[in-house]
């Protein structure tokens, strides 16, 4: 099977990773490719990487739960968690991140050694020259906190000879393909995305990895945080987008994927607190849309000559629905529906008594209390949250109705009815789609109720 390895560089590379791990739960396509992520990030006391890489397990986890039988190794599912995701270190016995070696308890100052350095010396000149003090005392286990020139540094010798990406280039073949997302705005993505891509496209002595599709989506601007005067930070998000302007230039002349996204947000509508430690923003619409860059790119064939995309909206409105949206996310809503269903239905079936599945199918009690469906409860439970947040942020991704259970279920899409009026039809859908299944397949009941509930949902969200 074909990989694209991911790498996940900085803050948003975190989040926007976040967003493909749960497209990917909904059913999206990868056009067959399995999915390696590689987290670069040099805060390893943030929060965020502990979900992605716990999120990123918790994926891994069902989707085996799902294609294990006792008898044979059951193929992927055709809807939700269709695709199978590695780390690096399933593969080659690597850690995927290289947060471990970049977090040194060091200021930037200690790591160029500049206290060994002569009074007179040249080279302290120079540096003083270059940085600041402030650049020099920085702590890098808490990022390069917006400052691409500190990254670059610490980064180029970070990738050089590092055993994940040796790694990388080991388990990188013919045929599979690159992806990079980082932010231009900050330090740590503005920097590793130029440098990486450099490498790869330098790297003679492995053609498969030289010679690689390589994609990338580059994140622009798309938050404000609080004044750093009353933050005590030194990230000033006044500064984005001149970063902004000064990073596009360079992009124009240097980097050389075949195809690079650029997504953002003109307005700046969500504003965050300022607060280097812990980075607790909501998910965001643009981090879903630059995530729907990777699976737009896995459907591309290799272009002659690079090409610069992008991603927008049909309206500016601070709620998008599907209308607003514009037809070209019509079917990432439609995933999203269908697992947001799938979350209903899993709430009501261990309450089912009558359920004909119970007896054919392994869907009885003794299976809602066992680890499978436990592990897909809980992963399921953080899709819910993760689109709540979605559509509670500014600039909100909201194309569904909130539909408490016992509520009208046809109205669940905005501005789109269904013929589904409420759960029993549903139910009704996955007891034809058991029926319709040699009962001799597998014994895999998980697998069952992924396949059945996503065939019985898609039979009326296949409208939307």
């Amino acid at each position: 099977m074909a990989k694209v390895f991911v790498f996940c560089i900085g803050g948003t590379g975190l989040r926007v990773m976040k967003s493909v791990v749960m497209m990917a739960a909904a059913g999206m396509k990868t056009n067959g490719y399995d999915i390696v992520p590689v987290i670069i990030d040099p805060h390893v006391d943030l929060e965020e990487n502990t979900i992605l890489t716990t999120t990123i397990g918790d994926y891994i986890k069902v989707y085996k739960n799902a294609t294990s039988d006792r008898a044979q190794q059951l193929s992927a599912p055709a809807g939700f968690f269709n695709t199978k995701i590695a780390r690096l270190e399933d593969l080659d016995n690597q850690q995927n991140s290289v947060s471990a070696s970049m977090a040194e308890k060091k200021t930037f100052g200690q790591y160029l050694n500049v206290g060994k350095l002569a009074n007179n010396d040249v080279n302290k000149f120079l540096i003083q020259t270059l940085y600041s003090q402030e650049n020099l005392n920085n702590s890098l286990s808490v990022g390069f906190k917006g400052n691409p020139n500190v990254g670059t540094v610490v980064l180029n010798e970070m990738i050089s000879g590092a055993d994940w990406y040796d790694a990388f280039r080991r388990h990188c073949e013919k045929g599979d393909r690159i992806f990079i997302i980082s932010s231009i705005f900050g330090g740590t993505g503005a920097s590793g995305y130029p440098l990486l891509e450099k490498k790869i496209r330098d790297d003679q002595s492995h053609p498969q990895v030289q010679n690689a599709v390589m994609g990338a989506v580059t994140v622009l601007p798309y938050y404000s945080l609080d004044d750093p005067t009353t933050s005590g930070s030194d990230i000033d998000s006044s500064n984005f987008y001149t970063k902004t302007k000064a990073a596009l230039s360079y992009y124009e002349k240097s980097v050389k994927s075949d195809y690079l996204y650029y997504v953002g947000e003109q307005s700046l509508r969500a504003n965050y607190k300022n607060n280097e430690k812990e980075q607790k923003d909501k998910a965001h619409l643009v981090e879903l849309v630059a995530a729907s860059a990777l699976y737009d790119f896995l459907c591309k064939p290799a272009p002659d000559t690079p090409q610069a995309m992008t991603r927008a909206i049909r309206e500016n409105a601070d709620a998008l629905d599907i209308s607003s949206l514009g037809e070209g996310y019509k079917p990432m809503v439609k995933d999203i529906a269908n697992m947001m269903i799938f979350d209903l239905l899993l709430n009501i079936l261990p309450e089912e008594r009558q359920f004909p599945l119970k007896k054919t199918r392994g869907l009885n009690k003794d299976f809602y209390q066992d680890q499978p469906f436990g592990s897909l409860k809980a992963f399921v439970n953080q899709y819910h949250n993760w689109y709540v947040e979605l559509s509670e942020n500014n600039r909100g991704f909201s194309p569904l109705n909130k539909i408490l259970r016992g509520e009208k279920l046809s109205n669940i899409v905005k501005g789109i009815t269904l013929k589904a009026k409420n759960e029993s039809y549903y139910l009704l859908k996955m007891i034809e789609s058991g029926n319709k299944k040699d009962k001799n397949e597998h014994d895999n009941a998980l697998r069952y109720l992924l396949d059945f509930a996503y065939e019985g949902i898609t039979e009326y969200t296949k409208t939307i």
